[in-house]
């Protein structure tokens, strides 16, 4: 389904028709008035997926710009093929409070969360019997508190939101000062609670795709192990999160919620394989050629003439990063692009059949016919970000009119955080249990028990080897204290310009976007920017 929502002041909804599943082909679409949005379930069940398809609408950039600062800042990722100043301070640590990427990705954030609270105050005028009103506000919740989870992890305290602003006399929710993040996390639990409390446990047919309590609890587990790191430090919480994960891990949990390791790991991405069963949330994105706004996060990602031509590699990897992984691990190259068949755009040097491959010498691809550098020679390059690169576009669509779900949270994923919490609370041989079922799908070798230090370096190596490029690797490294020693460890091969800045404090979290400081008086900047 394709749903496009304008948002003034009153939030008036723009609400594309058609099923959430099976209809990739866009509906017209029309302005609604705030009382036909919740005038009956129908309605009220349109205007809530349109809180879904917040996290994929334009501005097409804000995905790419998630993906930054997730993903940017650590010591294997480094510049893609084509040099391009924008991402520069990610790479370098110089970010500074008038920066692109920050500034988008906050408003889309609060865009979900003025959403989602359109529908926390108007399910019930649509929806009299509570118990279905509360269904869609659960969804709402969730996704408010998704969206909430995401700014503290980025920004810290952030202000809090948790009516529907209709007009501008509304100044104490529109001007909302930063709250702490003591108060931001625990706004984002009760919400999964309630979220969790009303949702089913599955879905099926049109609606599979919707949030379902199974994934509510992944989440709030998830959220407590992040309350368990810095900056709040909550040991309590890994203990909350080793009870909340339980109840959707194991035999149980795994039939009732659905949830599972599929065999293959290539398959979790699969464009013929979206929502399987190891997809705990993700968020869709469908072509079609009367609305081409397919998602652009393939299109930064993908080596040039891997699919079509035109794509440019903006991201990479290095190739100490490759060799993490071992020979016969099945996510090694499926992950990191170390040679691929190039299949169009000849006007660059290459021709379709040519075998493109990494040369770690130079730190290029090279076009293996004539050894010459492929792409642009006056950066290093990097190695590629495979997970999406096998994913074709429509035939004639724009070039960021790819069908690519965001996959937000993976059962393996949910199964790491499980081993870290348990392994953080003594548990060390049951976490390693965890641990290898995630190493045996990759038919990597199973580890063998150790200390709790070793098991706990295991685990984040772990992480990195299975979720990367998955809005995870940065979050990580900040709950864990361990950013500075990623900044000391980067090598040559990812200082772009010479440029990196050494490790403080403040790059702990990003600045608040200077525009939302130009616009609201009460917020005050992350200290040290």
């Amino acid at each position: 389904m394709r749903i496009k929502i304008l948002l003034p002041i009153s939030f008036v909804l723009a609400i594309g028709m058609g099923s959430c599943k099976k209809n990739l082909e866009e509906k017209p679409f029309s302005s609604l008035s705030p009382a036909s949005a919740f005038a009956n379930e129908t309605a009220l069940k349109e205007t809530t997926l349109g809180v879904y398809q917040s996290w994929t609408s334009t501005p097409f950039f804000d995905v790419f710009d998630r993906f930054i600062l997730a993903e940017c800042g650590h010591r294997y990722a480094t510049a893609g093929i084509y040099d391009d100043a924008f991402f520069y301070p990610y790479y370098n640590f110089a970010e500074s409070p008038t920066d692109d990427a920050a500034a988008s990705v906050w408003g889309r954030y609060y865009i979900t969360i003025a959403r989602a609270n359109s529908v926390i105050a108007n399910a019930v005028k649509a929806v009299p019997d509570t118990t279905i009103a509360n269904i869609y506000i659960a969804e709402a919740r969730f996704n408010r508190a998704y969206a909430y989870f995401n700014l503290v992890r980025d920004f810290g305290g952030v202000p809090l939101v948790n009516v529907e602003i209709t007009s501008l006399a509304q100044s104490d929710a529109i001007y909302a000062p930063n709250a702490s993040v003591q108060e931001t996390y625990d706004f984002i639990v009760e919400d999964l609670q309630f979220a969790e409390s009303h949702l089913p446990a599955t879905w099926s047919g049109d609606d599979l795709g919707r949030i379902s309590a199974g994934a509510a609890k992944a989440l709030l587990g998830k959220v407590y192990l992040t309350m368990a790191g810095l900056p709040l430090n909550n040991g309590p919480c890994f203990q909350k999160a080793v009870d909340k994960l339980n109840e959707v891990v194991g035999p149980a949990g795994e039939a009732m919620y659905n949830f599972g390791l599929l065999p293959n790991f290539s398959d979790i991405f699969s464009i013929s394989n979206k929502r399987n069963k190891e997809v705990v949330f993700s968020f869709s994105y469908f072509y079609s050629s009367a609305s081409p706004d397919g998602s652009l996060y393939p299109f930064f990602l993908f080596p040039v003439g891997l699919v079509d031509g035109d794509e440019q590699t903006r991201f990479g990897y290095t190739p100490e990063f490759y060799n993490l992984f071992e020979n016969n691990d099945t996510r090694r190259d499926f992950t990191v692009v170390n040679r691929y068949m190039f299949t169009g755009n000849a006007n660059i040097g290459a021709v379709a059949g040519d075998s493109i491959i990494y040369d770690a010498t130079t730190h290029h691809y090279i076009i293996q016919r004539t050894g010459e550098i492929f792409g642009n020679s006056n950066i290093f390059t990097g190695m590629a970000y495979g997970k999406l690169a096998r994913v074709a576009r429509p035939p004639g669509s724009i070039p960021w009119g790819y069908s690519t779900d965001l996959i937000e949270l993976r059962y393996a994923d949910v199964l790491l955080c499980l081993a870290e919490a348990l392994n953080e609370t003594g548990k060390t041989s049951d976490a390693l249990i965890l641990l290898n079922r995630v190493r045996a799908r990759a038919q990597a070798s199973a580890y063998s028990l150790g200390s709790q230090d070793q098991l706990r370096d295991e685990i984040r190596n772990e992480r990195r080897l299975e979720l990367t490029g998955e809005f995870t690797t940065v979050y990580d490294i900040r709950r864990w204290g361990t950013l500075q020693s990623e900044i000391a460890a980067m090598t040559p091969l990812q200082i772009i310009n010479n440029a990196l800045n050494p490790y403080s404090p403040k790059l702990e979290i990003y600045p608040i976007p200077q525009t939302q400081l130009d616009a609201n008086p009460n917020l005050i900047q992350n200290p040290g920017w």
